[in-house]
């Protein structure tokens, strides 16, 4: 009586087709959906009539639903770079859901590339994060089709250092500080302030060229090596810019104002001009150390050669008349 009271319940649709004793589940064939079968649709199991879902019925759970993969889930793949545009390996990417339960994690290979697979679409966090660099975190929509996100990293380390006067070690104001890559192109710039002081952010570990300069100085060009933690302090001296001094004097040892005093390089290039003051002195700076032709403006024009090394070199010009015949 029982079992005839389990049978009509399957055939009422109350309760699953299960059979006790010699009875058992819808085959897996019976179950199995069909390229015509798209509803639900009788059959018939041992002379009795039943009811099977198709799997293209929307009551029907899908396979990636049953699996957790498949469509039921999707994947965000791309690439991590640093600032600069190289590559970033080994960064750590965390997929979290709206609730913040991490879902998946990968990291970058030697390339930045990265694939992470989502089990469930929808809405989700993409955090990154990599030893140096500041961490990131971006929206990601989990859909059917791969989604492509490059992502760039930057540098949490920082150069820093003072910029001092050569010999005399005074801090040297509103000298500019350029970082440049080994592929020469600029990453970092800074301009001391008034203690000489200058911090480039955003750098990460590597090899730099750290050039400065400043009016009335020679540049002043270096490698440095910043470690893996991204911080490195170096101090810059520069040189002064030579000086090229003297005075102009007439016969008798008489100084001569307002003389034009001409500079020109190796090549025959003008490379400055000054006058001389009242007291016939004059004064041309920021000369490179070099050999150079100083002419001085008379009747007729007086020239001379003269070698600058160092900070400062002389040059007296003597010129050929007296102070009545000018």
């Amino acid at each position: 009586m029982a079992a005839l009271d389990a049978e009509l319940a399957v055939l009422a649709g109350e309760q699953d087709p299960v059979w006790e004793g010699a009875e058992r589940v819808l085959s897996e064939s019976e179950l199995v959906p069909t390229a015509s079968a798209a509803q639900h649709g009788p059959v018939d199991h041992n002379g009795r009539r039943a009811y099977r879902v198709d799997a293209l019925s929307p009551s029907a759970p899908s396979t990636g639903e049953l699996s957790g993969s498949g469509i039921g889930g999707g994947a965000v793949d791309g690439h991590v770079r640093r600032e600069d545009g190289h590559p970033l390996p080994g960064a750590v990417l965390t997929l979290i859901d709206q609730n913040g339960r991490q879902v998946a994690r990968a990291s970058s290979a030697a390339d930045g590339g990265y694939a992470i697979d989502a089990p469930e679409r929808g809405g989700h966090v993409l955090i990154v994060s990599a030893v140096g660099h500041q961490p990131t975190a971006v929206n990601v929509q989990v859909g059917q089709r791969t989604q492509r996100i490059d992502l760039t990293l930057v540098g949490s380390g920082e150069l820093s250092g003072v910029v001092r006067i050569a010999g005399n070690g005074s801090p040297l104001s509103n000298a500019t500080v350029t970082l440049t890559d080994m592929r020469g192109e600029v990453v970092g710039a800074a301009v001391t302030g008034v203690d000489g002081t200058y911090l480039c952010h955003g750098v990460v570990s590597g090899v730099y060229t750290v050039v400065a300069a400043a009016e009335h100085m020679r540049p002043s060009a270096i490698t440095v090596t910043v470690p893996d933690s991204g911080v490195l302090r170096h101090d810059i001296e520069l040189t002064a810019m030579a000086v090229l001094a003297g005075s102009a004097q007439a016969d008798g040892g008489r100084a001569v104002p307002d003389v034009l005093v001409t500079v020109l390089d190796a090549a025959g290039e003008v490379t400055a001009t000054a006058r001389t003051d009242e007291n016939g002195r004059y004064v041309v700076t920021d000369l490179v150390e070099g050999q150079y032709t100083v002419v001085a403006r008379g009747y007729p024009p007086v020239t001379g050669q003269v070698t600058v090394t160092g900070g400062e070199a002389a040059h007296d010009v003597r010129l050929g008349y007296g102070l009545g015949d000018r």
